[in-house]
């Protein structure tokens, strides 16, 4: 029988057990944490038409960091990993897996992305609509395997085997419960963010603190996103060894 997520006690367990152990997951990430607010929050302040190269490498910088971050609170929350010392800062096999495979979800969207673009530079050609119509085509397509493979990061996290065929057969039926689960930590931030976004508004220490607060509330949803992509990995895919284990963050319901 096929397994259906349950997206409810997905998103309360992911919630509720992110708030208890925010402080346990925190303290695992708080050097490459650190670093990658720094760079966040430098980033926003960083014109990409003057300072290109800086703007790059800043994104950069971020783009290697939170492998680091998210592999350790996948770990954590699917296999109980706790890091014995007081700094935490590896790039290994897990990282660069976790990195490569998150190149190439992405990489499923840009067909669909850069043949819709491609419309707007053939507005008077007759072959615009077509284009446009197979650009739309393709982002769908895109995004839904983008949204079912998503469950092949905890895999790479934790070090299972990274079968697109076995997580494109647990997630079948479940497209749209993955969207929402995936939805539940994005639409949150979006509102705070357009909250914050006001306080750009006004003068430099409002922006700083603006800045500052959206990057604060952005880590207790990454947290969120973390904690739900790993539940739903736990429910559809399991982790390695195990028909049905146990979860190191407790169910809220």
């Amino acid at each position: 029988m096929r397994t259906k997520l349950n997206v409810f006690g997905t998103i309360s367990e992911a919630y509720g057990g992110s708030w208890r152990h925010l402080g346990e997951m925190v303290r695992l990430i708080w050097f490459p944490g650190l670093l990658y607010l720094i760079f966040s929050i430098a980033s926003a302040f960083v014109n990409t038409e003057s300072q290109f190269f800086l703007a790059l490498a800043l994104e950069a910088a971020s783009l290697f960091l939170w492998p680091v971050i998210a592999v350790v609170w996948h770990r954590f929350i699917l296999l109980g990993d706790v890091s014995a010392g007081a700094v935490h800062f590896s790039f290994g096999r897990p990282e660069a897996l976790f990195l490569l495979v998150s190149v190439l979800l992405f990489l499923l969207l840009a067909p669909g992305i850069m043949l819709t673009m491609s419309t707007a530079m053939l507005q008077e050609s007759s072959a615009a609509p077509l284009l446009s119509f197979f650009g739309l085509l393709l982002l769908l397509v895109g995004f839904y395997l983008f949204v079912r493979l998503t469950l092949l990061l905890p895999a790479a996290a934790i070090g299972a085997p990274l079968d697109p065929r076995l997580v494109l057969e647990r997630t079948r039926g479940n497209f749209w419960r993955l969207v929402a689960v995936l939805l539940a930590p994005m639409l949150p931030l979006l509102i705070c963010a357009i909250l914050l976004g006001i306080l750009l508004q006004g003068g430099p220490l409002l922006q700083v603190l603006a800045v500052i607060g959206l990057a604060l509330v952005s880590i207790f949803f990454a947290v969120v996103n973390v904690a739900a992509l790993s539940i739903a990995y736990r429910e559809l895919v399991g982790t390695a060894g195990s028909e049905s284990p146990d979860p190191h963050i407790e169910p809220v319901i």
